[in-house]
């Protein structure tokens, strides 16, 4: 659930299965619009919506993080008041800004659309998407929740747990939090959940229902407890459960340790050789900084000015002239495309992906679907880990 623009929905193909062995999951074609925002005209009001969204997101999970380990989390800025497997065929729901797929709850099954995010650790539904009532092996824990989202929206109501099924994935008891109001619109179908992949420290849920893909690892459900995104700018975007699948990317994973205590993917990195600490978080659809390191940043970019709206700071340049911002993963430099490193256009300059935000509420960037449109990142729960890799 991201920025409210304009209603783009992929067109889903016929589903066929994937034949590259039994245990491959389900696989989609997808297909998507070709009028992606990055092309037109920024709608800077609606950006810094979503952008002031990831914040309360933060703050969110920060209150979650005291509530389930006694202690403030290490990011928070004091001064500021998401045995087998499974592909996961993810719809470009609004134009490159939302990536739905398909999970499936109860007897007999419910199947519901949900945009996956690693910055968050719940997994929600719309009250009309789930429905326990009309599931036999539903059970009401009696525990309720209130979330935070991207977009500054709030669900709370009632958790749940139901059998799980996902390609030839199949869990019992997995919580699902059954929400009594409508968080995400009807304008984000078919979106009607938001699926958190983090660690269960910043999880609103109970602590004795755990994020769903640790559920599934815990279970054994998995072979591997790991997950990887390949979010394409064209067709063809997918979340790997439980198995890595080479043929997604070129060359070797560079990976990168980060601490599951903590919640989030957060790990050092750099970004034009400046060291920094990343989150990355599927769930954001830019890349967000630090108002004075971004600023830095956009300082040394040739051909870039900058402008600042809403206490927020954008870098615009000629299109037909793009900066180099490379971010680097473990030694692994990753340099943004002419595609990622756009977003929106303001006149007929482009606008930059990467934006400073005085009201960050954390000692860290966010690197949202801009950088993971030109990598294949494997998330690793096993071995607390994350690897990067170029597309193929």
């Amino acid at each position: 659930m991201l920025l409210n623009l304009k209603f783009v929905v992929g067109l889903v193909a016929t589903a066929a299965l994937a034949s590259a062995s039994e245990d491959a999951g389900i696989s989609v074609e997808l297909f998507r619009r070709s009028d992606s925002p990055r092309y037109s005209q920024l709608d800077v009001e609606r950006t810094y919506k979503h952008l002031e969204g990831i914040n309360l997101k933060y703050l969110k999970a920060f209150a979650n993080f005291l509530k389930n380990t006694g202690k403030e989390h290490p990011l928070k800025l004091k001064s500021h008041n998401k045995r087998w497997t499974a592909s996961i065929d993810l719809v470009d729901i609004k134009s490159e800004l939302e990536w739905g797929g398909e999970l499936r709850f109860g007897t007999p099954e419910q199947s519901v659309y949900f945009d996956f995010d690693t910055g968050s650790a719940d997994t929600i539904a719309n009250p009309d998407a789930y429905v326990p009532s009309k599931s036999n092996t539903a059970e009401d824990t009696h525990s309720k929740f209130s979330a935070g989202y991207g977009d500054g929206t709030n669900a709370h109501g009632h958790v749940y747990t139901d059998v799980f099924r996902a390609g030839s994935i199949h869990a019992k008891k997995v919580a699902i939090g059954h929400s009594k109001s409508t968080f995400i619109p009807n304008s984000e179908h078919p979106n009607q959940g938001i699926a958190g992949l983090s660690h269960p420290s910043i999880q609103a849920f109970d602590s004795k229902y755990k994020p769903f893909f640790t559920e599934l690892r815990d279970q054994k459900a998995v072979h591997q407890g790991v997950f990887q995104f390949t979010l394409k700018a064209g067709n063809g975007s997918t979340l790997e459960l439980g198995r890595i699948d080479e043929s997604k990317f070129n060359g070797k994973l560079t990976w990168v340790n980060y601490n599951p205590a903590l919640g989030f993917y957060l790990m050092t990195a750099k970004v034009n050789g400046n060291k920094i600490l990343a989150i990355i978080d599927s769930g954001t659809t830019l890349i967000i900084g630090p108002t004075g390191q971004v600023r830095s940043l956009l300082q040394k970019l040739p051909n870039v000015s900058m402008f600042t709206k809403d206490n927020t700071l954008y870098g615009r340049f000629p299109c037909n002239q793009p900066p180099k911002v490379t971010f680097n993963f473990g030694g692994k430099d990753f340099t943004l495309g002419k595609d990622q490193v756009s977003y929106g256009k303001s006149g007929n300059d482009c606008v930059l992906s990467v934006v400073g935000q005085d009201n960050l509420p954390l000692h860290a960037w966010v690197v949202g679907d801009s950088f993971f449109q030109m990598a294949s990142i494997v998330f690793d729960q096993d071995n607390n880990r994350v690897g990067f890799a170029p597309q193929a």
